[in-house]
């Protein structure tokens, strides 16, 4: 709005007096900060963030809504158009493999205590033998135990207190 007598510019929502202070300039016009605002909803809009009709302002929500492509959803979704017949036919992309439903995973690793298959998840690799986690148990004891834990003899693993009392020096007198 052109000044009037030489004072403050006016609104181009309120037709109030804007001072420099509370200036805004967008859509070519001069607004107070707070009055440039969605014209449908109100929300307070970012100036280079807002779409115009008709010389107002609109958010870009309700100008897709009332303004934008009529389809399902309209605003953020009205390049989404819906149609009103089913296609039926035959898709040009058709599934060539003939295999069966059935996964087949070769090499499958197997647990040394308990025999069932070690998946990467639950693998833990002791004295160069696979298991499950919780299968790391001291063969006399039954205990669970962690990798730094484990002792090896025969081929077989114990805990540290039961490694000691079955293969350590035993005192004979």
């Amino acid at each position: 709005m052109p000044r009037v007598f030489g004072g403050a510019p006016k609104c181009a929502n309120c037709e109030k007096s804007v001072y420099a202070a509370e200036e805004l300039k967008a859509l070519s016009k001069i607004w107070h900060k707070t009055c440039f605002k969605c014209t449908h909803c109100g929300k307070k809009l970012t100036p280079g963030m807002e779409t115009e009709h008709d010389d107002k302002p609109y958010c870009k929500n309700c100008y897709g809504k009332h303004y934008g492509p009529k389809g399902v959803g309209g605003g953020a979704t009205a390049g989404c158009l819906a149609t009103t017949t089913e296609d039926n036919s035959v898709s040009k992309f058709k599934n060539t493999h003939e295999g069966t439903n059935k996964v087949n995973i070769t090499n499958q690793e197997k647990c040394y205590t308990c025999g069932k298959t070690v998946y990467a998840a639950e693998k833990l690799v002791v004295l160069n033998k696979i298991f499950h986690k919780p299968c790391v148990k001291c063969k006399a004891c039954n205990k669970t135990m962690s990798p730094g834990e484990v002792l090896e003899h025969d081929n077989e693993i114990y805990c540290k207190t039961c490694h000691a009392r079955e293969f350590g020096p035993h005192n004979k007198v």
